[in-house]
């Protein structure tokens, strides 16, 4: 993860840590240390005395996931809120608030069981019809883009042909209102999320702000039947919006300047399809979104 500290005072705040997490550093009067790399062990080690400086008033600070990782781990605290589901229950369960899961016609979306670490999967059926089936907060918005959320997703796609037909779509990320799992995903007022859509394997990188609409950027990264890809936004500079599959960038980053703290979104994984037999899958195994909290 990375750490910003702010020295409120006019002389230097030295912070140091012993054993296996060892670190020091020095943030200097009325200035500030940005984004130090920290490893979880590391930032456990020195949360303590990050709270007693905060208490004090000498200092104020946040963290945030580091993007140039595949995963860190994230501590919630004065200064992170963390959302996060490892989606480890048994099939048939209701999920956890605030998930909701909206199906269209014979679309199913459940766990599954006995798998390692828990998956959600949402799935299309052998009928001739159009389906849909989505995972969301239920509308219920509580992610503010102008605190630097970092959104990531341990998900695959499983389609029997290889790869989709033109008529089937996919997207993963952030979101405004998304009701109905069969909505169209181009009607949404706010995203930041990738894509999938015809008979290919390109994954598409799309945002909009609800003054620029971008859509169908090639990210340069092909998904693989079958395989599992962390797919990681980072959104901490909304005029670069930064998109990651396996740790590695996109080829382009998306503007989203327009959006403000009353533009509040939520986490969607959503597939969808308009005819058709065949089941497809996209499974979810893990997601996580890490924003600041002032």
């Amino acid at each position: 993860m990375l750490l910003t500290v702010n020295n409120q005072r006019t002389s230097p705040i030295s912070f140091q840590t012993d054993g296996l997490a060892f670190l020091s550093f020095t943030v200097p009067g009325s200035g500030a240390v940005t984004n130090k790399a920290l490893t979880p062990t590391q930032f456990a080690a020195l949360e303590p005395q990050l709270i007693q400086q905060t208490t004090a008033g000498n200092i104020t600070w946040s963290s945030k996931d580091d993007p140039s990782t595949d995963a860190d781990g994230a501590v919630s605290g004065p200064g992170t809120i963390v959302f996060e589901n490892d989606f480890m229950l048994a099939a048939g369960a209701t999920a956890p608030v605030p998930f909701v899961k909206d199906v269209h016609n014979s679309a199913t979306g459940d766990y599954l069981n006995d798998v390692l670490a828990g998956i959600y999967s949402l799935a299309t059926a052998a009928v001739s019809e159009a389906e849909g089936a989505q995972l969301t907060w239920g509308n219920q918005l509580m992610i503010d883009p102008t605190k630097k959320p970092v959104f990531e997703a341990r998900v695959r796609l499983n389609i029997p042909g290889a790869t989709p037909s033109a008529d089937e779509r996919w997207v993963v990320g952030l979101v405004s209102d998304h009701t109905n799992a069969e909505d169209a995903l181009d009607a949404t007022t706010l995203n930041a999320w990738f894509r999938g859509e015809g008979a290919h394997l390109n994954i598409y990188i799309e945002g909009d702000d609800n003054t620029t609409n971008t859509d169908d950027v090639d990210s340069g990264i092909d998904y693989v039947d079958n395989a599992w890809m962390l797919l990681k936004i980072d959104m901490s500079d909304l005029t670069k919006v930064k998109f990651y599959v396996n740790g590695k960038p996109a080829a382009s980053t998306i503007s989203l300047a327009a959006l403000t703290t009353a533009n509040v979104m939520q986490p969607i994984f959503c597939y969808q399809r308009d005819a058709g037999t065949e089941i497809n899958l996209l499974e979810v195994d893990w997601m996580r979104v890490v924003v600041s909290r002032t």
